[in-house]
């Protein structure tokens, strides 16, 4: 093992002998001996087994001519300061005197010179010597020492401490290329000493540290890389094989390292061209994808390299990939369990969307908007054997045609102005063997509805720009607030593509069909905020007609937790007004918005099983309804009305009854109450 000695004249500055002790160590401990040496206890030639002396002074090199036989290999060492002490000093105002003292006025003068070189220039500093006179200095309120306070003079009011100076990089550096040191921890120490000690001449430390640094991610990259990669010279003899070439391709010494060998009879023909991509090579039994790639040096061939994919890694690498996805967000947050509602027409839907998500069939779910339909669309992947896979979510009524395009189908190297240089995979590719969920999708563009009716059909996309056909098994959900049949009747839709996503229609029903699940949502909602609520304002709840659905009442839920009341438009003046005009609206916008029963969750129009009871008549059941479940501590709730109303043949929607409950209470038949006491005859 090498040896290095730390030379000191005696042992008078034992700190900072053993300071810079510290620094070796931490640097080169383990590969050289590092010693202290005190002249003044030795003799001559009795450290001449050393192979680097280390000295304070460029004056001490000469003396060390005494002590061994030849003097190239001392090196005077250069000092800094160490990083963590330099915030404290470039916070010094500029233009401030600043005192500078040290033990010697030759480490005084070598400390000032090493922070000028810093880039303290916007400083004035004044070596503290043995010849200085006091009475020029007293005016001066700063000082910096390393480690010397007690030789400050005491007019100085502020002194900043940088504690003992460290070894330079530079001196760091100078010492391995004399012991021609390569370990790999050796570079590693030094890359982490370089972040302890400041450095004067940055860009050598740099380029040092970059050059390591290339050797050792070309060790790291080929050498240990999980691909097989070898190099060969222009006659195609072996010149470079990694470590996993080796063991795929040649376990056994003795064997030909060329190109010819290896393909065999398969090499005349893979030659053709030079380079060749995705060629199918097998080997001992297993296939791999094999790249070629032709090395120049000014337009001349100098060699090529071969890299090898094994068909085991890449599906290895498939699902990494998936799972990564999974991991930068494309995933479904939401369950069935996070879809709150009692109602009998919610707990329908729910039911019917786990039946579908055990399939894998198209879903078209269709709603207004503010229903959840998104929402919905998660629970059924997170429901779904592929909910693992990742989930994709797109709102076709946000971007552009061309955007839209590229952003579902993907596109090659220069497909368009701006295209990235590599291409980019399509929101298809990126959802692997998960679900792809289509929003908005009556905003579809026409020439977009042709290739995705392609990808419905054939399971297979096309990127923009290429001619080759990607197989893809994804499950597709989509989503619409339009009415789809309406619009394939205007031609807006294609008919054969409705009838494809519309393989298990769904509909989630609007807010005011859903009975008392708006108070169940808004005390999910408001949570222990839930209590501060009024009697008025869950009557205001439940007989307004939320035109925005569940997304208006979470607006309305961070109102009230905000400003402790609810938003005006709830208001009793504005309920029947309101309800009027949007009913109007919403049964003409999508599939199945109007009345319906519980049943009715496949969006499709209602032909059958609806009451053609007189509003009169329906009055007089829903009374007969209550005046059975009346006694004196409770009465019956409206869910209860409806469903006995239904037993009956009476299919009404929520919304009428509640039309029909509050006639009666004006008119002093029953009492409505909240809770278990719901609604009761007055006449018992």
């Amino acid at each position: 093992m090498q040896t290095i000695y730390m030379v000191f004249n005696d042992r008078e500055k034992s700190e900072v002998s053993t300071s810079l002790l510290e620094d070796l160590k931490f640097v080169f401990g383990g590969f050289v001996r590092i010693r202290l040496c005190f002249l003044n206890e030795i003799a001559r030639g009795a450290i001449d087994d050393g192979d680097v002396f280390i000295v304070l002074y460029e004056d001490r090199v000469h003396a060390m001519s005494e002590y061994i036989s030849s003097l190239d290999r001392v090196i005077a060492v250069s000092r800094t300061v160490r990083r963590e002490f330099l915030p404290e000093v470039f916070a010094i105002p500029d233009g401030t005197e600043v005192l500078v003292v040290n033990d010697t006025d030759e480490s005084t003068l070598q400390t000032v010179n090493n922070l000028y070189a810093l880039g303290l220039n916007n400083l004035k500093l004044i070596p503290y010597l043995t010849s200085s006179d006091d009475a020029d200095f007293e005016h001066i309120k700063y000082s910096i020492t390393p480690d010397e306070e007690d030789l400050v003079p005491r007019y100085v009011e502020h002194t900043i401490n940088i504690g003992n100076r460290c070894v330079s990089l530079d001196t760091i550096m100078d010492i391995t290329n004399m012991l021609r040191l390569n370990a790999p921890q050796v570079t590693r120490n030094i890359i982490k000493y370089s972040e302890i000690a400041a450095e004067t001449n940055e860009g050598r430390n740099r380029h040092y540290v970059r050059e390591r640094l290339k050797g050792e991610i070309f060790n790291s990259v080929f050498s240990d890389a999980k691909r097989a990669i070898f190099v060969t010279d222009p006659d195609d003899k072996m010149v470079y094989v990694n470590q996993r070439a080796k063991e795929l391709f040649f376990p056994y010494e003795g064997r030909k390292r060329d190109a010819v060998w290896l393909f065999g009879g398969e090499y005349e023909k893979m030659l053709e061209p030079k380079s060749f991509k995705n060629a199918l090579f097998t080997f001992d039994g297993v296939n791999y994808i094999v790249e070629k790639r032709v090395v120049k040096v000014m337009d001349q061939a100098v060699g090529s390299y071969y890299l090898f994919d094994d068909e085991r890694d890449i599906k290895e690498s498939e699902s990494d990939l998936n799972k990564l996805l999974v991991k930068r967000g494309l995933v479904a947050k939401y369950t069935f369990n996070q879809l709150v509602g009692e109602s009998p027409v919610m707990r329908e839907t729910i039911e019917l969307a786990k039946k579908v998500a055990l399939t894998d069939f198209t879903v078209l779910i269709c709603g207004e908007s503010g229903t959840g339909k998104e929402l919905l669309a998660q629970s059924i992947h997170n429901y779904s054997a592929r909910k693992d896979q990742p989930f994709v979510a797109i709102n076709c009524a946000a971007l552009p045609e061309t955007l839209l395009e590229s952003e579902l189908f993907g596109y090659e190297k220069g497909a368009f102005t701006g295209a990235l240089g590599n291409g980019k995979p399509g929101l298809f590719e990126q959802a692997g063997k998960g679900t792809v969920f289509l929003d908005e999708i009556g905003d579809m563009p026409p020439n977009l509805q042709a290739r995705l009716l392609r990808v419905l059909q054939e399971r297979q996309i096309m990127r923009l720009g290429s001619d080759k056909v990607i197989d893809v098994d994804v499950r597709i959900i989509a989503a619409t607030n339009k009415n789809l049949p309406r619009q394939v009747k205007t031609g807006a839709f294609r008919e054969d593509l409705y009838y494809r996503l519309c393989n298990i229609p769904i509909t989630l029903p609007p807010l005011r069909e859903r009975g008392e699940d708006a108070l169940l949502l808004m005390e999910y909602m408001l949570g222990i905020k839930f209590q501060e609520l009024g009697d008025a304002q869950l009557k205001q709840i439940l007989a307004y007609s939320w035109p925005g659905n569940v997304r208006e009442l979470k607006n309305a839920a961070d109102y009230f937790a905000t400003l402790g009341k609810l938003p005006e438009t709830l208001t009793e003046g504005r309920i029947s007004e309101t309800r009027k005009a949007e009913k109007t609206e919403y049964e003409d916008t999508w599939p199945g918005a109007g009345d319906r029963s519980s049943s009715k969750t496949s969006g499709m129009p209602e032909t059958s099983g609806v009451s053609k009871t007189s509003g009169i008549a329906v009055r007089e059941e829903v009374l007969q309804i209550i005046k059975a479940h009346t006694n004196p501590s409770s009465g019956i709730g409206r869910l209860s009305i409806l469903k006995e109303l239904r037993r009956r043949n009476v299919n009404i929607s929520d919304d009428k009854l509640r039309h029909i409950l509050k006639e009666l209470e004006t008119s002093g038949m029953i009492t409505v109450g909240r809770g278990r006491c719901g609604c009761r005859a007055r006449d018992i």
